[in-house]
């Protein structure tokens, strides 16, 4: 790929930053500031045309991937036919070296000169799965709703705990266990909207393939599909695994720094809460992991180890599952091992 003319995009709530990179040498540029809806979506788009001769297929527009605030201006663009690449935040704040000022407008030249130099990487967006973002919104309302739970339930027990005898603390508990109560029937209501989203859409098939595997429930198998895109974005399992923060990696330098294999802290946390919630269950459940779970705690390896490879072990079922659109069988015969 060839691009001519860069435009990075720095995404705020209310405003995006844009700079146009009008030269090979980076030092001539424009730069100017939109409010992120529609109106200025025009306006952003006639300031490009004015600025060069350079023909609509060879510009690369390239911002982060911030959710909700790259969504607007991302969607407007595809259906402009144009070419917008959104990155990873952390691979283009890698990229820039030491910085003692940072503004949004300063953000936005990086994000352009980013884009020339990896041009040959950028990838453009595709249009966003409607059943998907449902469930990515859904989602996240979710995760909203159970930590509101888990606050209200911690917050009402210590009181009652530390001043049971109180009438303060015992109206305190009794109205946090109504609102608790509420939020539960809501988090009810919002999974059985997830559940009719999916299996009303052709996200089904991969989501039952997903829940076949013991101790992968119906949250964790949405939070994969949103997060892979329907397990499009991966072409192994180990990519998977790295991207789920359960893959160890070797740390050392020279002879004097051996730190052993560690799993890295760059990962999606919250799906890999998710996993270690799903090894614990499959380690009950599943008799050839708690096979494997009781022979390595015998054997001296921690738990968090142990649980790790589980984890590693449910991605690779996952994977393999959707991969080959065969549900997982206990005690499954390849019928072609014979053959090998």
């Amino acid at each position: 790929m060839k691009k001519y003319l860069f435009i990075g995009i720095d995404f705020s709530k209310s405003k995006f930053d844009v700079t146009i990179l009008k030269s090979i040498d980076q030092q001539d540029f424009v730069q100017a500031t939109f409010d992120n809806e529609s109106k200025g979506f025009n306006n952003f788009l006639k300031l490009v045309s004015k600025q060069s001769n350079v023909p609509k297929q060879d510009w690369l527009f390239c911002g982060e991937h911030t959710g909700l605030y790259s969504r607007g201006l991302t969607e407007f663009l595809l259906k402009k036919n144009l070419f917008i690449w959104l990155e990873n935040p952390l691979q283009i704040k890698c990229s820039w070296g030491i910085k003692r000022a940072k503004t949004d407008r300063i953000d936005s030249l990086e994000i352009a000169r980013y884009a020339l130099r990896f041009q040959d990487k950028a990838t453009t967006c595709k249009p966003a799965n409607k059943e998907i973002e449902s469930l990515r919104l859904l989602l996240a309302y979710r995760g909203r709703l159970v930590k509101n739970k888990v606050s209200l339930e911690i917050a009402a027990k210590e009181t009652r705990r530390v001043i049971n005898r109180d009438p303060t603390s015992r109206f305190i508990f009794e109205n946090s266990q109504r609102d608790i109560e509420r939020i539960k029937k809501e988090i009810e209501v919002l999974e059985t909207k997830m559940h009719d989203v999916i299996i009303n859409s052709q996200l089904k098939e991969n989501y039952l393939l997903v829940v076949s595997i013991k101790g992968v429930g119906m949250i964790t198998a949405i939070a994969l599909i949103v997060h892979t895109d329907n397990f499009s974005t991966f072409e192994t399992a180990r990519q998977l695994a790295c991207y789920c923060g359960v893959v160890p990696f070797e740390k050392s330098s020279g002879t004097s720094i051996n730190g052993g294999n560690h799993i890295s802290r760059l990962a999606n946390k919250d799906i890999k809460v998710l996993l270690t919630q799903c090894a614990r269950c499959a380690v009950q459940y599943d008799k050839e992991l708690a096979a494997y779970y009781i022979r390595k705690i015998a054997q001296g390896k921690k738990d968090r180890v142990v649980i790790n490879n589980v984890r590693n072990k449910l991605i690779h079922r996952i994977f393999a599952v959707v991969k080959s659109k065969i549900p997982y069988r206990e005690n499954y015969l390849n019928p072609w091992a014979d053959c090998a």
